[in-house]
Parts: structure tokens; C-alpha cells; sequence
């Protein structure tokens, strides 16, 4: 049983799949391995600027769709205003025409 459960732990962590459990993993092994704390704070604070600008990318994709269609909405509306425009003047040169016409016959 123990057995079972170091090979899970062990293929858990490989996978990567607790990135955030193990997130000071990285510069707490950085600072063992060099004995520096510079280089250890460096691997640290460049671990959470890469998730800050991860995060903020997200955003903007996010934002993106959305003034996307946003925007595909407007087109939408402006083309079906285009389009009853175009038959509302078909129409009233219909109409006139008519008029024309029925004025000639009777006149």
C-alpha cells in the first residue's frame, strides 16, 4: 500500500500536475544546489512574474472575445439596416412608380 503511494506521489509530482503545491520547489532546490539566495530569489520572482503575465494574457484574450463580438454584433445590425433601407426604397420606387403609372392612365 505504502508502495502504491510513493509511486502516485512520484508520478503526480513528475506530471506536474501540483505545479501550485510545489511552486517554491523550484528556488528552494535553486538555493541548495548554488548556496546563493540571489540566485534562489531570482528563480522565485521571475517564477511569478512569468504567472503574472500568463494571468494578465488570459485577460486580454477574455476581453478580446468579448469586444469581438461585440463588434460582430454591431456589423450584424448595421448590415440589416443597410438591408431594410435598400428594400424601404425599393418599396417607395415601387410606389411612386405606381402612382405614375395609375396618373398617366387616368389622365
Amino acid at each position: 500500500m505504502f508502495k502504491k503511494f510513493i509511486i502516485l506521489f512520484l508520478l503526480l509530482i513528475l506530471n506536474n500536475c501540483a505545479s501550485p503545491t510545489t511552486a517554491l520547489l523550484g528556488p528552494s532546490i535553486t538555493g541548495v544546489r548554488t548556496g546563493s539566495i540571489y540566485q534562489a530569489g531570482f528563480s522565485y520572482s521571475s517564477g511569478q512574474v512569468l504567472e503574472k503575465a500568463k494571468k494578465h494574457l488570459e485577460k486580454v484574450e477574455k476581453t478580446r472575445k468579448i469586444v469581438s463580438q461585440q463588434l460582430d454584433q454591431f456589423n450584424d445590425k448595421i448590415i440589416k439596416d443597410k438591408l431594410n433601407r435598400v428594400v424601404s426604397s425599393n418599396q417607395a420606387d415601387i410606389f411612386f412608380k405606381a402612382v405614375k403609372d395609375n396618373l398617366k392612365k387616368y389622365n
